[in-house]
């Protein structure tokens, strides 16, 4: 630390350290790439810049992404990269680190928006895909993308709900179907699946066919009963409580005493 403080207060030289490497300018000009040590330098005259060389994590931001079929997700992508020629990484762009993490979004957002919700599944060749997309940007900037990833690649809520309604909505299809095929009428699959009780007149909606089979007549009569039986309970109420509103008797059942 000493010895930073020292070279940047004379000028005199420059340390660079393991898994750096330096490009010295001379008057303006490229010339050669040092690597970690001491390097001497001319005052105003020469300038060294250090970058990075070993292997670098470059971590996204979260990025909200609309695919082919017009549902959102959610994606989180890192990237382990190095550079390998420091000219290159120096000369060709103004801020590497910058510059990497605009490409490598640019990239993510084409690849992903191209995939629908049964192909986005598919991380590896999303992966590779992105990859070759970032190719031209390896050869022109000096850097090799080691490893690219992503840490998360979930469907927004509104999506979500979107993909559970239709899956149940497919159940559902699947099930009518299969209570069709068992011999039950529109009606009565439709009835249950839903999960209400309707009253079924099979020799009105049914086919000739189909009119009088014994399992809906079964199920009529059972319903019908149940009808008739509410509607005596309610009739019954009712008389108890015009006789009562007639009558009005004390807690005691007596007659109240006349004043």
């Amino acid at each position: 630390m000493s010895l930073d403080i020292f070279g940047a207060l004379t000028g005199l030289f420059v340390i660079v350290y393991d898994g750096q490497h330096a490009l010295r300018f001379t008057l303006g000009r490229a010339q050669a790439v040092v690597g970690p040590g001491i390097h001497f330098k001319v005052p105003l005259l020469q300038v060294f810049k250090v970058e990075e060389t070993k292997h670098t994590t470059l971590d996204l931001e979260p990025q909200v992404i609309q695919l082919d079929d017009n549902l959102i997700y959610e994606v989180d992508c890192k990237v382990l990269y190095q550079v390998v020629n420091l000219r290159k990484a120096i000369i060709e762009v103004d801020d590497l680190v910058t510059g990497l993490q605009n490409r490598v979004v640019m990239a993510v957002q084409r690849v992903i928006s191209r995939r629908n919700r049964h192909t986005v599944t598919d991380v590896d060749g999303m992966c590779k895909q992105i990859q070759g997309e970032l190719k031209g940007m390896e050869d022109q900037w000096g850097v090799r993308i080691l490893e690219l990833g992503f840490s998360n690649i979930s469907p927004s809520p509104t999506t979500l709900e979107i993909t559970q309604l239709e899956m149940l909505a497919r159940e559902k299809q699947t099930l009518f179907g299969s209570l069709r095929s068992d011999g039950l009428s529109e009606e009565s699959a439709v009835a249950l699946i839903a999960g209400a009780v309707i009253s079924v007149h099979p020799d009105e909606h049914l086919p000739p066919n189909r009119a009088g089979d014994p399992g809906e007549d079964l199920l009529v009569e059972n319903l019908e009963a149940e009808l008739e039986e509410d509607e005596a309970d309610r009739a019954h109420r009712q008389a108890q409580r015009k006789l009562q509103d007639e009558n009005p008797q004390d807690p005691e059942g007596q007659e109240p005493d006349e004043m």
